[in-house]
């Protein structure tokens, strides 16, 4: 199996590199213009219509054909959108870019990109990009300009781990809950929401008059914010994945689908209420883990999300919500008071277990080949016998507990 990540590092401002930015950008806006002229999005056709219009822009080929790639890409999202009834952005390119993945060389922390004939730019990597391209196993494919960043992308050829046990992932806005039927740890989320209203309230102490230097700082925040963010969902992804290949593990998430539109604008909601969840990072933690996952030989599966809070993960019976303690829920038949993130988590795996051993699943499936041996059921005997781990990798202390 191939597996496709990319490794991305700062770089110095270049005059001869900015002109080749824009000089590529308004190749792909050229050739998009020519694509919704003669309604064209497949590259042989686009080809055809567009390489011999590029011949007025000095730059080399090589450059020329990426354009024309990214035009068509462009071109055939636009379509898809269409298809799908969604709302359709505008293709054209409003920053400056380049891609290629023709001629360029990496010699040790020298990264050589044709410019001219015979005259190609340096650019000096660093040492964390350098001791990650060193390992022999990696395919470099091609790399990607921007304003202050390259971006290389990189391939390898992955074994697919053979896996025996199976976590299912319940995102909160406060916490993030993995567990099956053994082990149940909670990553804390309250930063997030702490920079996140930090960055509110710094917003809202601009007081200058100037719409220039506002948008300016304004954006900075919001970089700032991200950044954060990322960060933060890194460590705690990084903390699912080494636990994942420790146990030999797979990953189950919830398929969620038309979050943003339960908390838009005449819902009935509060603005700081709608604010706050609109502004919930559900999907970059399912991006950062996917990508990891396929980068080490992990199985992330998806499975409806349907009443995954609402059945007892011993006996299956519906569980009723205590009304002093809103996070707990208790099963009548079983005589357990359980948190509702535990059952999601526990819930969450049991349900991919089912969907991939038993030939009547909840999805009607049939037992899939992920499963290389045969994997014991995560249905539990007695709830006392989890174990639960709470974990805040911003200050990286672990405290256990067991109930």
């Amino acid at each position: 199996m191939k597996a496709v990540k990319s490794i991305k590092q700062q770089i110095p401002e270049n005059h001869d590199m900015n002109n080749m930015m824009e000089t590529f950008r308004d190749m792909v806006n050229h050739c998009i213009r020519i694509g919704l002229k003669y309604n064209c999005s497949t590259l042989k056709r686009l080809s055809l219509l567009s390489y011999h219009e590029l011949h007025q822009y000095d730059i080399l080929s090589s450059y020329k054909l990426n354009a024309i790639s990214q035009a068509c890409g462009r071109l055939s999202q636009m379509k898809r959108d269409i298809r799908k009834g969604k709302n359709v952005k505008s293709p054209f390119v409003k920053k400056s870019y380049l891609v290629n993945c023709y001629g360029f060389k990496i010699n040790n922390s020298l990264m050589s990109i044709p410019f001219e004939p015979r005259q190609p730019i340096n650019i000096l990597l660093n040492n964390h990009t350098v001791k990650f391209l060193s390992d022999p196993v990696l395919k470099v494919h091609s790399f990607t300009l921007t304003a202050f960043n390259i971006s290389i992308c990189i391939s390898k050829e992955i074994d697919m781990i053979e896996c025996t046990k199976i976590v299912g992932i319940d995102r909160n806005l406060r916490n993030v809950t993995v567990g099956n039927g053994e082990l149940v740890t909670f990553y804390k989320t309250n930063k997030l929401l702490s920079i996140k209203q930090n960055t509110v309230y710094a917003r809202s102490g601009f007081h200058r008059n100037d719409h220039r230097k506002k948008r300016q700082y304004y954006k900075s925040l919001q970089q700032r914010l991200q950044n954060r963010t990322k960060q933060y969902l890194h460590k705690i992804s990084k903390n699912i994945m080494d636990n994942a290949v420790e146990t030999k593990s797979i990953i189950v998430f919830e398929d969620l689908k038309g979050i943003r539109k339960l908390y838009r604008k005449g819902n009935g909601q509060g603005n700081k209420y709608r604010g706050k969840l609109n502004g919930w990072q559900f999907y970059e933690l399912q991006r950062q883990i996917e990508y990891k996952a396929k980068w080490v030989g992990i199985p992330v599966v998806f499975i409806d999300p349907k009443r995954t809070s609402k059945l007892c993960p011993i006996c299956g019976d519906r569980i009723q919500e205590d009304k002093q303690n809103r996070r707990k829920l208790l099963c009548i038949n079983c005589g357990k008071s359980m948190d509702r993130d535990v059952v999601a988590s526990m819930n969450i795996a049991h349900k991919a277990w089912s969907r991939f051993n038993h030939a009547r699943g909840d999805t009607c499936e049939g037992q899939s080949d992920v499963f290389e041996s045969a994997m014991s059921e995560p249905k539990l005997s007695d709830y006392d016998d989890v174990v639960i781990r709470i974990l805040d990798v911003s200050k990286s202390v672990t405290g256990f507990g067991s109930r």
